[in-house]
């Protein structure tokens, strides 16, 4: 009786730290987006550009957290280096494929659903030439990231490497140069601040001026940020070690599809569900950046590390991780693609939200094929 207990307990204390390394990965990243804005106001970055860029990064770091950790186990020899490197290719792959299929569908759900509300009813209206602008940065810098894996030139694959850093830092000079970007809200007091003390105190300079205390020091943000690295670090490497263990004793699933199908979820989609709130607010443009400016982040600089740190197994042979992994790339190009050339036939910033809604069923296509080699063709853990 003692030893069925014992058999039961290991994947529930397992499954309990799983669980704890979300917690520590989406706190980590509202505590690291929290320190990052005011980063920003230290560094005298417009208020728009610290939400759209620096922002953004925080709410992406989980996610990239979890293959750079995987990645740096690999290089290190340290654990299942397969798994390890696995688990690395699905989470890169993962965010775009999440972004372009289930984030999509929450915009025109959203907006069906919030229609007698809007300002707009349940037409989505937004600022369609910077949406154009982002998603054909990202078709362009995702595609070359998939056909990296298809290039046998070593120097080729790198060059492609160096492009996708280079593309990813036009989008940022483009952005900034539009003068689109996200306008952000007043910003939040900094939790460490909070913790601290609370209320107004002079300026010190002026005397009689007074300003929130909610401004803090530099060295207080500093600080704020490394431990929110911290956080997001231990929960990236507590993550990896459970998917390993979760993919070859209990579930006998291909890491990959774990970190393909789980992480994104887990990390991308929380944050996500702000855009579900701006759409109910009729900010459109506000929500459809919140998704299209991470896609462009995802496909291009962690894409970067895919293909010159992992195996970057993308394939073709129908029954292999590979297939699955590039068929992933593909459906997310072809959600992207959709909503891009819906935007070519609008003269105005308003829209029907069916290409976004159409976006969801390329995921359940996904899904489908992934649970046929499972349980059909027997794709497993050892295979």
């Amino acid at each position: 009786m003692f030893q069925s207990f014992e058999i039961f307990s290991i994947p529930l204390l397992n499954l309990g730290l799983l669980l704890g390394a979300f917690v520590l990965l989406l706190g980590g990243a509202e505590i690291f987006t929290n320190s990052v804005e005011w980063f920003g106001y230290h560094l005298g970055v417009s208020e728009s550009a610290t939400g759209s860029i620096l922002a953004a990064v925080g709410t992406a770091l989980p996610e990239t957290m979890i293959p750079m950790i995987a990645i740096v186990s690999v290089l290190l020899g340290r654990g299942d280096q397969a798994a390890a490197d696995a688990i690395g290719v699905g989470a890169i792959l993962g965010a775009p494929f999440m972004l372009a299929t289930i984030a999509m569908t929450l915009i025109g759900a959203s907006v069906l659903y919030f229609g007698s509300r809007r300002d707009a009813g349940p037409i989505f209206e937004a600022d369609v030439p910077a949406l154009r602008r982002d998603l054909s940065f990202f078709l362009v810098g995702y595609t070359f990231a998939v056909v990296a894996a298809f290039v046998p030139s070593r120097g080729l694959r790198i060059g492609i490497a160096l492009g996708l850093v280079a593309l990813y830092a036009v989008y940022v000079k483009q952005t900034l140069a539009a003068g689109q970007l996200i306008v952000g809200e007043e910003l939040d007091r900094l939790h460490l601040r909070g913790l601290l003390t609370e209320g107004q105190r002079p300026f010190p300079a002026f005397g009689s001026a007074i300003v929130p205390i909610d401004e803090p020091p530099l060295w207080m943000v500093v600080t704020q940020t490394v431990c929110a690295l911290l956080v997001i670090i231990a929960g990236a490497h507590l993550f990896v070690t459970e998917v390993e263990f979760f993919s070859t004793e209990v579930l006998d699933v291909p890491a990959a599809l774990i970190a393909l199908l789980l992480a994104p979820l887990a990390t991308e989609l929380p944050e996500k569900f702000n855009s579900v709130i701006w759409i109910g607010e009729s900010k459109d443009t506000l929500a459809i950046g919140n998704i299209t400016g991470a896609m462009v982040f995802q496909g291009t600089l962690p894409a970067t590390l895919g293909i010159l740190f992992t195996s970057w197994d993308l394939g073709v042979s129908w029954g292999t991780i590979g297939f699955l992994n590039t068929l992933s790339a593909v459906l997310a190009l072809i959600g992207g693609a959709m909503v891009l050339l819906r935007t070519q036939f609008t003269s105005t910033n308003r829209m029907r939200p069916a290409p976004f809604l159409v976006a969801g069923l390329l995921y359940v296509v996904f899904i489908t094929v992934v649970i046929y080699h499972v349980v059909i063709l027997g794709v497993a853990a050892g295979h």
